[in-house]
């Protein structure tokens, strides 16, 4: 496992490919936070698609030029699955906006319960092998 941590996010890949990705808390996560993101990936396990847990902090938020590169053809090409997991109720009407409005290539789903998450992405995983 490899942990990569920035002024914005912090970024646990697992040598399984899942991609544990926690906006920090009052960050505003923007597109260039994105693109880092899926490049520190990319680099550090090349051609492989990734299965992408991902959650916010304390009143961290994500911009709406950020939701639309984590949708892009150019972003979703190195991701096989996206969960989005918050147990906060606000959020979870912003995560269902985001697959409603930007319509991820990929398949996603949100959940309010983390461990429920990560089974579905491990679930996804073998589907896809």
């Amino acid at each position: 496992m490899r942990v990569f941590e920035t002024k914005a996010f912090l970024m646990k890949i697992h040598d399984d490919l899942l991609i544990e990705f926690l906006v920090k808390e009052n960050v505003n996560l923007q597109a260039t936070d994105v693109w880092e993101s899926r490049d520190l990936s990319v680099d550090y396990i090349p051609n492989k698609k990734f299965y992408v847990l991902f959650e916010g902090g304390e009143d961290a938020s994500v911009s709406g030029e950020a939701r639309r590169a984590g949708a892009s053809k150019e972003y979703t090409g190195h991701v096989a699955a996206l969960a989005l997991y918050s147990n906060k109720a606000y959020e979870r009407i912003i995560g269902s906006l985001f697959l409603k409005i930007n319509k991820p290539l990929v398949p996603t789903e949100f959940f309010d319960d983390r461990e429920k998450a990560i089974a579905w992405l491990k679930i996804m995983q073998k589907s896809m092998h």
